[in-house]
């Protein structure tokens, strides 16, 4: 099933920007810049939403306004209006169990306790494909974990992730022009060298 759409989960704000939960967001908004596309606001539907072209087809990139944990209700009523099937989603979105920068992509499963995806299992079941970009585990065990996820990527963090953009790009367009097994196969492969 080709590629129809690609979220990027992350807060809205200005204060949330660099930190390490919106990495989706980061993802997201890098790819519709290379595609030449803007976003609109929706407020129906609870985000903002660029059109692109794509080999088969429209695709649509988004970004949920509704916070991290209600993610799933924006998923779902965009999906709902454009008669999207889940097969054909991919949602990015930040993982604490992969280094900065590591990028992994699988179809289905869990929640892996990320509640952005726990709401949109709730609202559209688990059949999606899911980017997980690595943000590296909290340095400490008594940290909140909200406290490091929503914490300001440091310089070094900054670093990476930005000489790591090209990948995460490429990555999505493997997605979206050659399918998840080609994509999978060449991204989770490299990641593991």
């Amino acid at each position: 099933m080709p590629v129809s759409v690609i979220y990027g989960l992350g807060n809205p704000g200005r204060e949330y920007e660099t930190t390490r939960h919106n990495a989706g967001f980061r993802v997201v908004s890098a790819f519709a810049k290379k595609l030449n596309v803007d976003f609109r606001k929706e407020a129906a539907l609870h985000g903002e939403f660029a059109k692109a072209k794509s080999s088969s087809g429209t695709l649509w990139l988004g970004k949920p306004q509704t916070y991290m944990n209600n993610s799933g209700e924006c998923v779902g009523a965009h999906m709902r209006y454009h008669k999207l099937l889940p097969s054909g989603i991919v949602v990015v979105y930040d993982d604490i169990t992969l280094a900065p920068g590591v990028v992994k992509i699988s179809q289905g499963g869990g929640d892996g306790g990320h509640n952005g995806i726990k709401s949109i299992i709730r609202h559209c079941g688990n059949e999606f494909i899911r980017f997980r970009v690595g943000i590296g585990a909290k340095p400490f065990r008594e940290q909140p974990l909200s406290d490091f996820v929503l914490g300001k990527l440091n310089e070094e963090e900054t670093k990476i992730f930005e000489a790591r953009q090209e990948h995460f790009l490429y990555g999505l367009d493997l997605l979206v022009n050659q399918g998840l097994p080609a994509a999978q196969n060449l991204i989770n492969r490299k990641e593991n060298k």
